[in-house]
């Protein structure tokens, strides 16, 4: 993640980095069940994979916790959602309070 950048704030945060807002909101969406690799999070996201590499927005969610991630020896490196994270929990809570007034 771009560690040059130091936000005031969780808005902050989203905004300093470019597709932080995508991937939290397809977080929302994705099965907490499956797992997913970084290509497929590019696939969920239509985040170019490269674009997710360079600008390491996928390890800033791991970094909040919001997604696990998980490298068995040997093997590609995958993430799951984390169900129990309550920075996801807030953006679901974001995302009703902005449903209901709309």
């Amino acid at each position: 993640m771009q560690s040059d950048t130091r936000a005031d704030s969780g808005w902050g945060f989203v905004a300093d980095h470019d597709s932080m807002a995508t991937i939290i909101d397809t977080l929302l969406d994705l099965d907490p069940e499956e797992t997913y690799t970084r290509s497929e999070l590019a696939d969920e996201t239509g985040i170019a994979l490269k674009t997710l590499h360079l600008m390491d927005d996928v390890d800033g969610v791991v970094d909040l916790g919001m997604l696990d991630k998980h490298h068995p020896e040997d093997e590609e490196v995958y993430y799951t959602v984390n169900a129990d994270s309550p920075v996801l929990e807030a953006a679901r809570e974001f995302e009703r309070a902005v449903e209901a007034n709309r």
